[in-house]
């Protein structure tokens, strides 16, 4: 088959969750099938991406000022009818680079990252696949409501809106919507009767994501994540103010990393004897392997969390919320901890730390859980599944539809 990912970036360097899943789903289909990739980018992108993965051509666009600049992007999306996620990363220049190629290249599908990146016409008759990443309008939603009154909460509740009328419409012009949740699936559907939906989770890199035999520093909890991401940044100060106090009563010698780029100043500003905030690191494995208890404190996002499935496959064991694990698949008290209260949340980071026993039973089993459901050659077959059983679809309504012309005319 010839594919043609849409992309709002090049997953090279894959540092992020986004670029993660993206990297590893294109690399599987690029491995099978013949891949062209359309993203914004310069010279060293396209370099890095042509060498990490076997596609076949590679196409980069400069990216727009409203991504560059995103204060002033945000503030300029203020008064139009769109999101500030959707302008950032379309242009007429875009549609016209992705329409010259589906002109061109007699592809099979077309495949468009993230919905935001989703409002061209296509004139095409290939495939139309949009993976949606998350509801991006539940996501603002989410920090709408958690969120102080002020110009963010007001700014939240404007791009929920535009949020949620731009992803519908993006939608809708697609043959099918890719989500990595049941929930995510469930709330596009709400509002899309007769969706052609599938579901292919996050994942992990099972060979690099590996237990090691590294002896957990006591009392050691750890977070990993791009801390510029709004849900990361808000529930790594919730468990500071409301849960860490509680843990530091109990045992002042208590130690808890904060690991990942661009951490804010209000993070920033917690550092302490007890509170380490590394910023970028080449490698968060050290960093995870030291710690006892892998924290997910999360109280809005959407998706599934990458950041679980790595610490599953390093049989880590978990205190996360409810949120913070959507999609996953844990379940209490057999594969992790599950509390959405700071006493619960407390509690439950004390009783790990505390128990060796119940931190390797429950690492156990969400390795296996990991290893069974979550490599990203797994994932990866599952989407090209999902392409086969999609096009034969498509195809099939094509046919019925061109016979009923037939009988007519």
């Amino acid at each position: 088959m010839k594919v043609l990912f849409a992309l709002p970036f090049s997953p090279v360097p894959a540092d992020f969750g986004g670029a993660l899943r993206v990297f590893h789903l294109l690399k599987h289909v690029a491995l099978h099938h013949k891949v062209t990739v359309l993203c914004y980018g310069n010279l060293e992108d396209k370099r890095q991406l042509q060498e990490a993965l076997p596609l076949k051509a590679v196409h980069m666009l400069p990216y727009l000022w409203k991504h560059r600049h995103r204060r002033l992007g945000q503030l300029y999306s203020c008064f139009t009818r769109h999101s500030f996620f959707q302008q950032s990363v379309t242009s007429p220049r875009y549609e016209r680079a992705l329409n010259a190629l589906l002109a061109d290249g007699n592809f099979d599908i077309v495949h468009t990252e993230f919905s935001h990146l989703g409002p061209f016409g296509l004139h095409t008759q290939a495939l139309k696949v949009l993976d949606a990443h998350n509801v991006e309008w539940d996501n603002f939603r989410r920090m709408h409501e958690v969120s102080a009154f002020g110009l963010k909460k007001l700014h939240y509740w404007a791009e929920y809106k535009k949020q949620r009328a731009d992803e519908l419409r993006t939608c809708r012009a697609h043959d099918g919507v890719i989500a990595t949740s049941e929930r995510d699936l469930a709330l596009f559907a709400q509002h899309l009767p007769g969706l052609r939906g599938a579901v292919v989770p996050n994942g992990v890199d099972l060979e690099y994501f590996r237990p090691v035999q590294t002896e957990p520093q006591p009392f050691h909890f750890v977070f990993t994540g791009h801390m510029a991401y709004v849900p990361n940044h808000d529930g790594v100060m919730w468990f500071l103010d409301k849960v860490w106090p509680r843990i530091v009563h109990k045992h002042p010698s208590a130690r808890f990393s904060i690991v990942g780029k661009n951490p804010p100043p209000c993070v920033l500003a917690r550092q302490s004897q007890s509170v380490k905030v590394t910023g970028t690191v080449a490698d968060v494995r050290p960093h995870m392997a030291k710690a006892s208890v892998y924290v997910v404190p999360l109280r809005m996002g959407g998706g599934t969390r990458l950041k679980i499935a790595e610490a599953m496959a390093m049989k880590k064991p978990l205190v996360t919320t409810r949120v913070g694990c959507e999609g996953m698949a844990l379940t209490h008290e057999k594969t992790a901890l599950l509390e959405d209260t700071p006493e619960g949340f407390a509690h439950a980071c004390l009783r790990l730390a505390e128990d060796g026993a119940l931190q390797k039973r429950l690492a156990e089993e969400a390795f296996q859980l990991a290893w069974a459901t979550l490599g990203w050659h797994t994932l990866g077959q599952t989407l090209l599944t999902t392409y086969e059983k999609w096009l034969s679809e498509v195809s099939t309504n094509t046919n019925t539809d061109a016979r009923r012309t037939s009988a007519v005319f």
